[in-house]
């Protein structure tokens, strides 16, 4: 039995291979798939348990199958069914149960879930045996330059979705989780922008397609209402690594005639912001019918934002040309590109 010393360090949770054989069938795997399976039952190294010391009660079990040691998380994809397993839910899970014994609850806690799995996100943490040192008997550790990779189980596939390094590893798995399942709803989605504002030619088309008495404008191809998002009371955090995200600071102002709107990007690393970059920006007068609006795009893969400023009048709107910057996660900051290279970028301070 080995105690998984690995998973203890950074994803807590209880689990021992003796537990093995009071374990239900969750989303039971076929043995002889040769494809990427961590549901399958044969590999289980622990029952079901509660991933240990986080925020959100995580229903998890350990794995281990050829080349990888692995943990699968169950992460409710609403408030309500997370909400759902806290001790301190008097109408939860835990209602006239005993959660300091939740081992004799397994079974019950698995047919729960098998009959509601549309209502999960299923995730797997998982490690290359190759990643792994032995330290006495049965117990390892990860090497230093040990990667985790996540994976989300999309369509009855595991699809990778991030990756860390062991000194990298999240605080709170169940908040790490939470950043990587937002990624694919719709107000996720939205708060990066619009993909068509990175396009090298976007202000041209804006110039040339939003003049007065045109019928084809670019801009109403947009799919988001970056008004509406910046009106909406919270906008979502963006997890780019374990230790860095985006999170979004407003300022509205609103007089008789005139309403300003600005969001900021920040760049937190480890829960501290390092930096911060103007995204968006409202200006309309209804005295004047002057207005003007910075749109902008987000590509966390690249880890570059695109700025372009409009500005309307009654019948048009012409473009600024596009700004860019890199997310520097090496220098923890915001580069903006082009003509001023390696120069800070607009900051909130500066505000």
């Amino acid at each position: 039995m080995k105690v998984l010393l690995f998973l203890l360090m950074i994803l807590p949770f209880w689990g021992y291979a003796s537990s093995v054989a009071s374990a239900g069938h969750i989303l039971r795997g076929n043995a002889e798939d040769d494809v990427k399976n961590f549901l399958n039952i044969n590999d289980r190294t622990s029952a079901l348990r509660f991933a240990d010391g986080e925020q959100i009660m995580l229903p998890c079990f350990s794995g281990e199958n050829n080349t990888e040691l692995y943990v699968v998380y169950f992460l409710g994809r609403t408030e309500k069914e997370r909400n759902f397993w806290d001790v301190y839910n008097k109408n939860g899970y835990w209602k006239g149960k005993d959660a300091e014994q939740a081992y004799r609850y397994e079974k019950d806690m698995e047919r729960y879930i098998n009959a509601r799995i549309t209502r999960y996100d299923v995730f797997a943490i998982a490690l290359n045996k190759e990643m792994v040192k032995d330290i006495k008997g049965d117990e390892f550790q990860p090497d230093s330059n040990a990667v985790y990779k996540t994976y989300l189980l999309t369509n009855g596939k595991w699809i990778q979705t991030d990756s860390f390094k062991v000194q990298d590893a999240p605080k709170d798995t169940g908040e790490y989780l939470m950043n990587i399942s937002g990624r694919n709803n719709k107000k996720f989605l939205e708060v990066l922008g619009d993909s068509l504002v990175s396009l090298p030619d976007f202000s041209d088309r804006v110039n040339g397609s939003c003049a007065a008495g045109r019928e084809d404008c670019v801009l109403d191809c947009l799919r988001v209402d970056y008004y509406l998002l910046s009106s909406s009371l919270r906008m979502p955090v963006v997890q780019l690594d374990a230790a860095h995200k985006l999170l979004f600071k407003k300022r509205k102002e609103k007089r008789k005639s005139e309403e300003y709107i600005k969001v900021y990007a920040l760049l937190s690393v480890n829960d501290k912001v390092t930096d911060s970059v103007l995204c968006y920006e409202y200006y309309n007068n209804a005295e004047t019918l002057s207005a003007y609006e910075q749109i902008y795009y987000i590509d966390t893969v690249q880890r570059r934002i695109w700025t372009v400023m409009l500005t309307y009048d009654e019948e048009s709107a012409e473009a600024d040309a596009a700004k860019i910057y890199t997310i520097d996660l090496g220098r923890n900051c915001f580069v903006q590109e082009v003509d001023t290279k390696n120069t800070p970028a607009d900051t909130l301070n500066n505000e």
